[in-house]
């Protein structure tokens, strides 16, 4: 499995148990049980699931656990990919497998809550930033289901990791645009071609006009978003050659671009 960061407060635990440190994370994790920084509301349970699947190899609370936006399900939900990746790197591979599973299970529901969560109290700068968090925790897991060429689950993560985009980062357009074209190319990949065309024509009626701006103005994330105006493009003109002059201009910019 790919190398990865671990950000956040139990960053030193998943550092630990990626480095065979086992013991060493046990008694940070009993040291966070008993010191004042145990306060809030969601780090006891999830500490909680990871200390028996590494005494036990399971655990009951993981299976009462919820991932949902009103429980910090984004913060949540970042501390398990990490310690999926922390048990695999550290050669606790059953561990992984059996978390790596529950948090694949419970993504349509963390979804849903945040599509209820988004209505009911809106959008602001800390919904964005919890959907970055649930954002590269899908790709995590993503990550490791690639080690293992489980194709479903990968499939799974590319297409909720659109769904949730939708939902929180919708205004980032070459987030947007990217999740898009992943799960263009996964629907590509499972044979339902309708639904390809539908997200790359989604794609390029929704972000195409980037290339009619000035190359001068362009940012690292407007390029991004133009790279995948061109790959959407690119997989729509074999089938439908009205899209033909689009993809020469695209073309054209991003080799002007540089």
């Amino acid at each position: 499995m790919k190398a990865i960061t671990c950000k956040g407060k139990h960053a030193e635990i998943c550092r630990a148990f990626a480095d065979g440190r086992r013991d060493e994370a046990m008694s940070l994790i009993y040291g966070f049980f008993r010191s004042e920084e145990n306060t809030d509301s969601y780090s006891v349970q999830l500490l909680t699931v990871i200390r028996e699947l590494a005494e036990d190899g399971d655990s009951e609370e993981m299976y009462r656990m919820r991932i949902r936006m009103r429980a910090s399900g984004d913060r949540v939900l970042i501390n398990l990919a990490q310690f999926v990746w922390a048990f695999e790197t550290g050669g606790m591979t059953d561990a992984a497998e059996t978390l790596a599973g529950k948090c694949l299970s419970e993504l349509p529901k963390l979804h849903r809550s945040m599509q209820d969560f988004a209505e009911e109290e809106g959008l602001s700068t800390a919904t964005e930033m919890a959907g970055l968090r649930i954002r590269e925790a899908v790709r995590i897991l993503r990550l490791y289901f690639e080690a293992y060429s489980d194709e479903d689950a990968m499939d799974k993560c590319d297409m909720l990791s659109l769904d949730m985009t939708r939902v929180f980062l919708f205004m980032r357009g070459n987030i947007m645009s990217t999740d898009m074209m992943q799960a263009a190319r996964c629907a590509e990949k499972l044979g339902d071609t309708s639904k390809r065309d539908d997200l790359c024509r989604e794609l390029v009626e929704s972000y195409g006009p980037i290339v009619e701006r000035a190359a001068g103005a362009f940012s690292s994330e407007d390029r991004e978003t133009l790279g995948n105006v061109r790959d959407a493009l690119s997989m729509l003109v074999p089938d439908h050659s009205e899209f033909a002059d689009r993809l020469t201009s695209a073309e054209k910019l991003i080799s002007a671009l540089g």
